[in-house]
């Protein structure tokens, strides 16, 4: 199923460069969903309440990428209900990272203030973004704070795991923010910005962050067991 991933994100990134529709339509709902198999078959011998969190946020960012295709031919009601979609699996997310135990030993909880570059980073982003948003104000602030706030979960799970899945955990859900923020930019900012190239940017930086998530909550799963033996 990695594997499998791996090719379908060669084949999509392809299709986004060479913008070739029909390719990025046949692949693109099967990208996650193929993640998100390997990551059920990864973790199914050790099954945690915060696995099945996760693998439920995996199924709506499947089904986020799914409705976002349909924006430039149906509307802009498909965008919100994509970004309704992701606003749930980030929740998830955030659900699979506060379930996972220890949560108080973890390094924002522990050092409180370490919640502050996040709550800035949140801050310069609505401040960037705010004169531009118009009707979407509303639905891309929470939004925003939701990814924000899953940005920060997963920097909590420092001291509660190895410090190579707390990097991988961090690394992926900071590549996950940064991709949405390439949207954010190219879609209410700077709508002259290359289709193509914010295009690739935005699979590339979402791909390796949803893929060092689940590699990262798939460690995590491993090592919670061994711990509990």
């Amino acid at each position: 199923m990695l594997v499998l991933f791996a090719i379908l994100s060669f084949a999509n990134l392809i299709a986004v460069g060479s913008r070739v529709e029909l390719l990025n339509f046949a692949t693109k709902p099967l990208l996650i969903s193929s993640l998100a198999l390997w990551y059920y078959f990864r973790t199914r011998a050790n099954w945690h309440l915060f696995s099945r969190f996760f693998l439920i946020g995996l199924v709506f960012s499947v089904l986020g990428d799914t409705l976002l295709m349909f924006v430039k031919m149906k509307g802009e009601i498909y965008f919100l209900l994509g970004l309704g979609s992701f606003l749930l699996a980030h929740l998830c997310y955030i659900a699979a990272f506060f379930k996972f135990p220890n949560f108080k030993s973890g390094i924002i909880w522990v050092n409180k203030w370490m919640a502050l570059p996040f709550l800035i980073i949140l801050t310069s982003l609505l401040c960037v973004l705010w004169n531009s948003l118009g009707a979407f104000l509303v639905p891309v602030a929470i939004y925003a704070s939701v990814i924000v706030t899953m940005f920060a979960f997963s920097f909590n799970m420092r001291n509660r795991v190895d410090t190579t899945v707390s990097k991988m955990l961090f690394g992926g859900a900071a590549l996950f923010v940064l991709s949405d923020l390439i949207i954010a930019m190219k879609k209410f900012k700077y709508p002259e910005m290359g289709e193509t190239l914010s295009g690739v940017a935005i699979m590339v930086t979402y791909l390796l962050g949803q893929v060092l998530l689940a590699l990262g909550m798939g460690k995590a799963s491993d090592d919670f067991v061994e711990k509990e033996d």
